[in-house]
């Protein structure tokens, strides 16, 4: 029986097919430059298709007056048949049609209308072509085959790709969170290059039983994967001021969307796609795939190109991880302890990285993000499902918590009450950990994580998202801990205190959260346009944080709060008579239409705010009551009448505004012209 191939057959195999193909539609890969194509990705499809990149180019744009989808059904429908689009533009039109597509449906979500055949069709036949069983816009796609030269002139740019050298091929708004999310990916893979031939050194050795050989090529990669998590991984950085600056909610709102799949549980360009995770597995010895993250790392790689299927299949089949354990050779199961522990130890890439997108989706789903391209619908869940997709690597054990220490003699007792009152707003605020409270004024700044995450929690108690992070288990940590530490935290667990302190809690987070949802009116949300500058894609997004107010919070302040605190049934809160009105103004470009839509925003927003603060003030002086045991039930009702005097006046003033701004035009319903994807 004939042999399988071994890794490095593998790369000399795609290299000769692409040299002879002119494409790599087989997946890039290469001694040169691994799973990135060695030459600039196509710029351009030839002149039968050139409309399609005449839609790329101006995304940006449409993106910011909303014009994108009504372009879109206006276009015909163009053949990407092998007779009318050479194999060559292939990846090109993938990237471009697989964009538009998700564009589509991610720049208005409150249109639901079938994607139009102009771009449904012809990607079909353009992902069928390139041997996917169903369409979906890939990591591929997304990241690995749309980057540029910056300089235009440079047809062979230096190695590794670094995202200050490069740009995005095809930007959907074109801002430096676009930018640098995705180009970040694209220099962790390009950093990782040299990955690929250790591997198959590693796989030679391992088969000549060559222990020297084989230690001295984990060492190797071990060096890459630290180099990548020093160097690469830092670039996306959530703190203002940074040259790599990516601010969370920028992020949250205008790219993070635009790759969930179109389907529930479909697959997508999720960063677990990387080729670079699913080698490092093959080599460590990776055999778990029972969670979530797991799963999706099957069939993820499943739908690879060929190329890199059968390359990683191969090193895999190798055990390298299985042979260097079997080694008689102490220097060689300390390489592979050492490359586990860089690249899935509590402090390896796969830690750091995990700490990052836990900071940044902690932000997003408080400012509306209600899914991840993985489809996780909460921040929680996404930190226990990285974490549990971390464990079914073999990597050595996590630390101990770190110890505490002892609580200063003659601290302060400090009750919830009190800490409430030290939330975004407040001089000094403070959070809560376990059994002490931390003022954390001086800190907010320098966190590693920027401001946002740590904001969200801001006179609560911190300690779940805490401990689901690891922090529990950092020594420094809990060194700056002990430095921030104002008093003891006390608790009571008699009813109805608990349900009291809940609410008061989950609204002073919202709180909290609601002026970063509002800081997207003053950000840039697309290349064509400017900080602050009204359009009609940056006012949508504000009066989804005025709308998501109401829906949620008012929601819940007339519903799930008054049931909880009352016992009394509470009737379903009437809908939202203003948002409708806002709405409409998006459908025209008048600058005077945007103008008094604005107006209207901002009373509805400070609205908002005035119901919030009522109800917290009042949830807050009830704890205190609570606290000092003064809480008589006539008491506890005058604190909930404030809350349902509030909560009437709200809706009250809210219509009012709606009558000011005339009847609402009849919502647009146009019809596509093909089912959905």
């Amino acid at each position: 029986m004939r042999r399988p191939p071994s890794p490095g057959e593998i790369v000399d195999a795609a290299e000769n097919l692409s040299r002879k193909q002119g494409h790599d539609n087989a997946g890039p890969l290469s001694w040169a430059t691994g799973f990135t194509s060695a030459a600039p990705p196509v710029q351009r499809l030839p002149a039968s298709h050139a409309l399609w990149d005449e839609m790329a180019a101006e995304l940006p744009g449409l993106y910011a007056g909303l014009r994108l989808r009504r372009r879109l059904e206006s276009l015909p429908v163009l053949d990407a048949g092998p007779g009318a689009l050479p194999d060559a533009f292939l990846q090109r039109a993938a990237t471009v049609l697989g964009i538009l597509v998700h564009a589509y449906h991610r720049v208005e979500p409150r249109h639901d209308t079938p994607t139009p055949a102009s771009v449904l069709t012809p990607w079909h036949q353009v992902c069928a072509r390139l041997g996917r069983d169903t369409p979906f816009l890939s990591y591929l796609d997304l990241v690995i085959t749309n980057w540029r030269p910056s300089d235009p002139q440079d047809t062979s740019p230096a190695r590794p790709l670094l995202v200050e050298d490069v740009r995005l091929l095809v930007p959907t708004v074109g801002t430096d969170e676009e930018q640098f999310f995705y180009l970040t990916q694209l220099e962790m893979l390009s950093r990782g290059t040299p990955l690929v031939a250790a591997a198959v050194d590693a796989h030679t050795a391992a088969a000549q039983e060559d222990a020297r050989a084989l230690t001295d090529r984990l060492l190797l990669m071990t060096e890459c994967v630290r180099e990548i998590t020093a160097l690469g991984l830092r670039k996306i950085d959530p703190r203002p001021g940074r040259r790599f600056h990516v601010d969370p909610v920028v992020w949250a709102k205008t790219v993070a969307p635009l790759a969930v799949p179109l389907v529930r549980h479909g697959l997508g360009p999720s960063g677990t796609a990387s080729p670079m995770f699913h080698l490092l597995d093959a080599v460590i010895g990776r055999t778990g795939y029972r969670s979530f993250i797991g799963e999706e790392a099957g069939r993820l790689r499943a739908n690879y190109p060929a190329n890199w299927r059968a390359f990683i299949d191969s090193v895999a089949a190798a055990d390298i991880s299985g042979h260097a354990a079997a080694t008689a050779h102490p220097p060689l199961h300390a390489a592979l302890a050492g490359l586990r522990a860089v690249y899935a130890g509590e402090n390896g890439l796969l830690a750091r990285h995990r700490l990052k997108v836990a900071g940044y989706l902690n932000t997003s789903y408080r400012v509306g993000r209600d899914v991840t391209i993985s489809g996780f619908p909460a921040a929680a869940r996404v930190a226990g499902e990285l974490a549990a997709s971390r464990a079914e690597r073999p990597a050595p054990p996590a630390p101990a918590p770190a110890p505490a220490g002892a609580a200063p003699a003659g601290e302060p007792s400090l009750p919830f009450s009190e800490v409430l009152r030290h939330d975004h707003a407040a001089d000094r605020p403070w959070i809560v950990v376990d059994d002490g409270v931390y003022d954390v004024t001086g800190f907010l700044d320098r966190h590693p994580g920027g401001v946002a995450p740590l904001l969200s929690y801001l006179g609560t108690d911190a300690t779940g998202i805490f401990e689901q992070l690891g922090h529990h288990r950092d020594k420094a940590v809990a060194a700056r801990l002990r430095k921030l530490r104002v008093g003891r935290i006390t608790r009571n667990d008699s009813e109805p205190y608990p349900s009291w302190l809940r609410w008061a809690t989950e609204l002073t987070r919202r709180g909290n959260a609601f002026p970063t949802d509002l800081s997207i009116r003053e950000a840039r949300t697309s290349l064509a346009s400017q900080p602050a500058e009204l359009t009609p894609y940056t006012l949508q997004f504000a009066i989804e944080a005025h709308e998501r107010f109401h829906d949620r919070t008012y929601r819940d302040i007339t519903g799930q709060l008054h049931h909880d605190l009352t016992g009394a049934p509470a009737s379903p809160p009437p809908a939202d008579p203003l948002s409708p009105h806002l709405y409409a103004a998006l459908s025209t470009a008048d600058p005077a239409t945007l103008r008094r839509a604005e107006k209207l925003w901002r009373e509805a927003i400070t609205l908002d705010g005035l119901l919030l603060h009522t109800v917290r003030a009042a949830l807050i002086a009830g704890l205190a009551h609570l606290e000092s045991r003064t809480a008589t039930p006539a008491v506890l009702l005058s604190h909930l009448t404030r809350v349902t005097t509030a909560a009437t006046a709200y809706h009250h003033d809210l219509h009012t505004l709606a009558h000011t701004s005339g009847p609402a035009p009849a919502a647009r319903t146009t019809a596509g012209r093909a089912g959905t994807p």
